[in-house]
């Protein structure tokens, strides 16, 4: 069956170039070294191509120009022809890149013998048959001339291994096949045919099809259920290994007249392709990255979880902590307590099946019992209410889940799945004692979203900061006190020309009121200084004193213009654990204060002699600064701010320099004014707020003034 090693580096399926064949009339061989896998199915037999990642397939050739089955496959990477056994006509074949396949000529051979195992290597065919013997045929002289007459060469008549498929290794050049009723993997040896007892996969079946890929994985497609295989012989040598665990990788087609072939050069993801695969983004030991076989979905754009479909990705994220922004699927109505039901919303795009997992021993994976909380759970279209309970054992404390919504209604919590989405969250799980409580919901976000030319309205394009903020107080229900504040927060957008920081105060509460020995912030998962402000009264922490150091623009502007979207670049946790003396009641009304400054040394218009650096803030409307700003800033240009009416931050026609909406929103683009983007915004504030509460949807916007990630 099957695939070869390699000599030359090859690339994608593409154009098509005739390679040793002096007539037109055979057909061209590939360009290049394809990442899909390609497996032969039925009688007369049809061609497919397998993404070995997901398991999806599509078929490539339903008339290979001959009859019968073809058999015994491998891609010769020297001449970039796919070579196979016809079973009904008892004769080798070349395949060329139409997948239309002729035969040619062979001597040596066993007479009425029938082959279903073979590979090639070094411009070599290799055949091989239990009870009968393992062949060798030099392709070489089909280089010169397509119509010449090739020699088997016998290798051994000794072949006692039960084998549908076998494939050679792309780094170490040895032969691996699977017996098909033991499972125990050999090594062959291809000079004199010895078969070396390597290990038990753990697995059995006919495994019609083996291919390898270019980091050493071998790939064993079982024909009774299309189930997809995966061996690590990354680091196999010559020495003997310990447990070659076959791990299931993906679902594939089944058939009863299987085998496959593929260049073992390529990557099984080729990154020179679109990415057309969604991934979780729990850390690495929930399985999420592509060499841990991590969870991941084949993109159809019908099946998703939330109103949006996923990006397409080449892997998931290494060590991550933040959710993937495309994670909006799965809504935590009530808290995780132990021992209690909870109340989960989920959001479907189509009809198909939830599996989901939540890691309640905290153990960094989700394989033990009673971690898979759905199981094929069958959804509609559109929102899903689920009620689930909690163990009693579960540990109190942040943790992991994972929500996989598919057409397929079995599904592990790693591996490829052929359609759907993957959303990994971090949940919260309180023990007797501890309540949570959120603002603007479990898993929501609330956007903030600054102009920075106050005291001047300029394009008030009122994107020049927008940050996205998730907030929760874990609060002690026995004393009714606030025992921890947890902040997350994402930088939306960047659209000012001035430099900014943001910080975060909590009003009325007392800088000594922090426990500064765990107070903690995070960049993108990275441990920072403590951001308390020294030599405040009250409690301010400093996110960042320079935003515009944290992003790397595509574009002039960062997610505002047109044609210029990119990665979300900065992400942050702040954990703010107090004292246990603040009453919850006493706790300021979230989101606090969100707040952006000027970054010391750094020009901020024309109303300022000199840069004014921390001294200058903005603030939500009517939210009076911290005791860093300067009061003489009151008053300049069109700012009509008085502190003796509690009146901050607004002009003469009561527009905010800042605002928030307590939901996801899409921004105004670059130098656009809001109130073209969004015209209801102007009678919100006239009307204080009693009319066009919903201004800041998209239906109630003008879509081409409004950026759209």
């Amino acid at each position: 069956m099957f695939r070869n090693i390699a000599v030359s580096p090859l690339k994608s399926l593409t154009t098509l170039l005739c390679y040793g064949l002096a007539s037109s009339a055979y057909a061209a061989p590939f360009s290049s070294c394809p990442s899909k896998a390609f497996l032969f199915q039925g009688n007369p037999v049809a061609a497919y191509g397998i993404n070995l990642a997901t398991g999806n397939y599509t078929i490539l050739q339903s008339d290979a120009g001959v009859a019968g089955n073809i058999n015994g496959l491998g891609f010769n990477d020297t001449d970039r022809y796919i070579y196979g056994y016809n079973t009904t006509l008892k004769q080798v074949m070349q395949i060329g890149s139409d997948f239309k396949a002729r035969a040619i000529n062979v001597n040596g051979l066993p007479s009425n013998t029938t082959f279903y195992v073979g590979d090639t290597y070094n411009h070599y065919y290799y055949l091989y048959r239990k009870g009968t013997g393992f062949y060798r045929i030099d392709l070489s002289p089909l280089d010169n001339d397509p119509n010449a007459i090739l020699t088997a060469e016998t290798i051994t008549t000794s072949a006692s291994i039960t084998l549908t498929d076998f494939a050679f290794h792309p780094n170490n050049n040895h032969l691996y096949g699977v017996d098909n009723r033991t499972g125990i993997l050999y090594e062959f040896d291809t000079n004199n045919g010895s078969a070396r007892e390597m290990g038990d996969t753990g697995v059995t079946g006919t495994f019609g099809a083996a291919y390898f890929d270019v980091d050493g994985y071998l790939y064993l497609s079982r024909n009774s259920d299309g189930f997809i295989y995966r061996i690590d012989l990354a680091s196999v040598e010559i020495t003997e290994i310990i447990g070659p665990t076959a791990t299931l990788f993906a679902n594939g087609p089944y058939s009863s007249q299987n085998d496959g072939a593929r260049c073992a050069q390529a990557p099984i993801i080729d990154e020179d392709e679109p990415a057309t695969i969604d991934f979780g983004d729990a850390p690495a030991s929930y399985g999420t990255l592509i060499q841990d076989n991590g969870a991941r979905h084949a993109l159809d754009d019908t099946t998703y979880l939330g109103f949006s479909a996923p990006a397409g990705k080449y892997n998931g994220p290494d060590n991550s902590s933040f959710e993937d922004l495309d994670d909006d699927g799965v809504g935590f109505v009530t808290a995780f307590e132990t021992g209690l039901d909870s109340v989960v919303q989920v959001i479907a795009s189509n009809n198909g099946y939830l599996n989901a997992w939540f890691d309640w021993n905290q153990d960094g994976d989700f394989d033990d019992e009673g971690e898979q909380i759905f199981t094929g759970q069958a959804l509609n279209a559109g929102a899903n209410t689920l009620v689930m309970r909690v163990p009693e054992g579960a540990l109190a404390g942040q943790t992991w889940a994972r929500f996989r919504f598919s057409q397929q209604e079995t599904l592990a919590p790693s591996g490829g799945s052929t359609s759907g989405e993957v959303e990994d969250y971090t949940v919260n799980v309180a023990s007797v004692g501890l309540s949570y409580k959120y603002y603007p919901s479990a898993n929501g976000w609330t956007t903030l979203a600054y102009e920075d030319n106050w005291p001047q309205t300029a394009d008030y394009d009122m994107n020049d900061v927008v940050v996205g903020l998730r907030y929760t107080e874990v609060i002690n229900t026995a004393t009714q006190t606030v025992e921890r504040v947890d902040i997350r927060g994402k930088l939306l957008a960047m659209g000012g020309s001035y430099h900014s920081g943001f910080a975060i105060r909590l009003p009325g509460i007392a800088a000594q009121a922090i426990n500064q020995q765990t107070l903690q912030l995070r960049y993108n998962d990275v441990l920072a200084p403590s951001p308390l402000e020294a030599g405040r009264e009250e409690a301010i922490f400093i996110i960042s004193e320079h935003l515009n150091e944290t992003i790397k623009p595509v574009c002039g502007f960062y997610r505002t213009q047109e044609n210029c979207d990119q990665d979300i670049t900065f992400n942050f946790d702040l954990s703010i654990p107090l004292n246990g003396e603040i009453a919850a009641s006493a706790m300021p009304a979230q989101p606090y204060d969100p707040f952006i400054f000027a970054t010391p040394h750094y020009y901020h218009g024309s109303a300022f002699a000199t840069a004014p650096g921390r001294a200058y803030e903005i603030h939500l409307p009517d939210q009076a600064p911290t005791e860093a700003f300067d009061p003489a800033f009151w008053g300049l240009q069109e700012d009509t701010s008085n502190p003796q009416e509690q009146r901050y931050y607004r002009t003469a026609n009561n527009l905010p320099w800042a605002m928030e909406v307590s939901s996801s929103w899409q921004w105004p683009k670059e130098r656009t004014d809001l109130l073209q983007a969004y015209p209801n915004f102007a009678d919100f504030v006239l009307s204080q707020g009693a009319e066009h509460k919903n201004w800041h949807t998209l239906q109630n916007g003008q879509a081409q003034h409004i950026f759209m990630p």
